[in-house]
């Protein structure tokens, strides 16, 4: 397959062509694997335009400063006013591969910075998503393709990411089964820091969906989940419109408000930590 030649300083840069494969890390190599099939970047020595890609950092701000204030009289109805957690937590899980994609591309050769170039620009992707992680599929027609744009600047991929998920198709793990997972429409990502290039991405992950985004068969509009320090997080607005941050663990969830922490174990009512 013909690859984009992309431009450094002037000099075509020839791309070569490859089935890419990434697996993320405790992930055995075929499971939730993608085949990146278009890598294209406008780089040079600062006259290269830097795309305009969502600023999640205003999110990320309400994940650390909830506003709700609970008491044992409404921590209850405020844990029960968010259904389905496990299935958005496999989502966002889910989700975390597509950035592995982005970990491969700021370490290709075609973003190498030894050369001493200031690269300055943008890197598009394109995934053809596999559908099932034990037969994968890379056919658009049957699992779907996202794509995002990355922006560049002073040999870094900046930390926001914005997309757009074409009926993709992915595999998760909900309750210790294979879930059917598909995003739809826009997406974005934070990053939680900038990469420079040629280095692993190894910051948290905040994912924004304005779309559509369907665990097991539920569908979730305009959600949003965290990953922070391998727990999966997700920000809340009760009825009043005040704000929680809850955490799902394997005892139990975690309900953070502006006071402070309450703990909540299955079959169990939920108690204020000290």
């Amino acid at each position: 397959m013909k690859k984009t030649r992309p431009v450094v300083s002037g000099v075509g840069v020839t791309v070569p062509p490859r089935d890419l494969r990434y697996s993320p890390p405790r992930v055995k190599p075929p499971l939730l694997a993608f085949g990146l099939v278009a890598l294209s970047t406008a780089a040079c020595s600062g006259a290269a335009d830097i795309p305009d890609t969502p600023d999640l950092r205003a999110l990320l701000a309400s994940y650390e400063r909830p506003t709700a204030s609970l008491d044992v009289s409404n921590v209850t109805d405020a844990l029960n006013s968010v259904p389905n957690l496990q299935e958005l937590a496999a989502g966002i899980q889910a989700a975390k591969y597509i950035v592995g994609d982005v970990d491969y591309a700021s370490r290709t050769p075609t973003t190498d910075t030894k050369n001493r170039v200031r690269l300055q620009g943008s890197l598009g992707l394109k995934i053809r998503c596999p559908g099932d992680a034990t037969n994968p599929m890379y056919d658009e027609n049957i699992n779907g393709s996202l794509s995002l744009t990355l922006a560049v600047a002073d040999n870094k991929i900046l930390r926001g990411i914005g997309g757009h998920a074409n009926a993709c198709v992915l595999q998760g793990s909900l309750r210790g089964l294979p879930a059917r997972i598909e995003l739809d429409d826009s997406v974005a990502f934070d990053l939680g820091g900038d990469i420079s290039l040629g280095q692993p991405w190894t910051g948290d992950l905040l994912a924004s969906f304005p779309g559509e985004l369907t665990v097991a068969g539920f569908t979730f509009q305009s959600v949003s989940g965290r990953l922070h320090a391998g727990r999966f997080q997700t920000l809340a607005q009760l009825p009043n419109g005040q704000t929680i941050v809850l955490e799902v663990g394997d005892d139990g969830i975690t309900i953070r408000d502006a006071t402070g922490v309450w703990f909540c174990a299955e079959g169990e009512s939920c108690a204020q930590q000290p």
